[in-house]
């Protein structure tokens, strides 16, 4: 009487195809979780200007001590795409106190900070994530890109308005006409983006 043996084991080209597909469901998850944390990393960035801009907007209006001969200055945020290393980033902003009233930062992007300077602090912005460009927000038609290369956002009491100013290529001011704010737009290192407007009333809106 003969006997029949059965085999149980994985034959080659099986163990081939399951280690393929654990390989695919592998990189998919890999991938995933690499798109949400790089999605929200922006998503935190984009809240921390909007946030950091509300601030300033209460240490404006509130009159906080700059100095303690100087509670006049108002404050604002310098955001800068222009290419020179100390006039600008794409991967930071700078936080000043407006101390002559000019509505704007008066120093370079190495925020020396003391004396006489305005730069109180500069803020970097980290995991590949940059500002991607600064866009003038219009009352109607389209937002106009690609020409403020630096934006500065100051606010002075009693007002909660937003003081901007906008600067081209060259560094020079430029007059927005039919203008209602600007619109930082942010871009990670994966392509997702994000964007924070500042509004001329104050208001701040996160896309």
């Amino acid at each position: 009487m003969s006997r029949c043996s059965k085999n149980s084991g994985f034959t080659l080209v099986e163990l081939l195809v399951t280690i393929a597909i654990m390989s695919v469901i592998l990189t998919i998850i890999v991938f995933n979780q690499s798109t949400y944390t790089d999605s929200t990393a922006l998503t935190n960035l984009a809240d921390e200007i909007s946030s950091t801009i509300s601030q300033t907007q209460v240490y404006g209006i509130a009159v906080k001590e700059f100095s303690t001969d100087n509670f006049n200055a108002s404050y604002g945020l310098s955001f800068s795409i222009l290419s020179g290393s100390n006039e600008g980033s794409n991967s930071a902003y700078l936080y000043f106190a407006d101390r002559d009233g000019d509505k704007k930062y008066d120093g370079d992007w190495s925020c020396s900070t003391g004396g006489a300077s305005e730069c109180l602090s500069r803020i970097d912005i980290t995991r590949g994530n940059v500002i991607e460009d600064l866009c003038i927000v219009r009352n109607n038609g389209a937002d106009q890109c690609n020409v403020a290369k630096r934006v500065d956002i100051s606010f002075a009491r009693p007002s909660i308005e937003a003081q901007i100013k906008v600067f081209n290529s060259g560094g020079n001011e430029i007059s927005a006409s039919n203008d209602k704010g600007i619109k930082i737009k942010l871009v990670s290192s994966h392509g997702a983006t994000r964007s924070v407007t500042v509004y001329k009333t104050g208001q701040v809106s996160v896309q």
